[in-house]
């Protein structure tokens, strides 16, 4: 997590100079939250016998894609991750049988990654415990709209995704 102590006063055009400290609260918390309910409930599904979180927004991007399959370049933006790092992680989850490579019927030249029936079921297993988390530690501390949070939340994913 990187916040700045000190304000740089190298702003672009129109931008302000500095932030206040309430915006820099705002994105430490942001940071931090962020940070703990996710390593939370990594811990949580590992201590139940499943793999970490990662695998699940893996399997999970995979599930909601048109036919359960995506490019390793489209499966690392969906999941956050380099294309290198990525590729990497599908490795292990093939080698783990819960995705397959396959040929990308549009291009020869492509493989993508898809879903096969243990990654579902292994999805299936992790939803109750990540269910759980969410709802601890994150929505039950919710408070006003949910909705606006997430709208929110979006624009500031879509500003940084450019």
């Amino acid at each position: 997590m990187y916040v700045h102590l000190m304000q740089v006063h190298y702003a672009a055009p129109g931008m302000p100079d500095e932030l206040d400290d309430t915006a820099l609260d705002a994105w430490r918390a942001f940071l931090t939250a962020h940070a703990h309910a996710t390593r939370r409930i990594s811990r949580e599904l590992v201590a139940e016998g499943l793999p970490d979180l990662g695998w699940y927004d893996l399997l999970w991007a995979l599930r909601r894609s048109p036919g359960g399959r995506l490019r390793v370049n489209e499966l690392a933006r969906e999941v956050v991750l380099s294309p290198t790092a990525m590729s990497r992680f599908v490795d292990r989850a093939v080698a783990a049988g819960v995705v397959a490579r396959e040929p990308d019927p549009d291009d020869r030249r492509a493989q993508q990654v898809v879903l096969t029936d243990e990654g579902l079921a292994l999805l299936r297993r992790m939803w109750p415990v990540y269910r759980r988390g969410i709802a601890e530690h994150f929505a039950g501390q919710l408070h006003g709209d949910p909705g606006e949070l997430a709208a929110t939340l979006r624009r500031i994913a879509d500003s940084a995704r450019g």
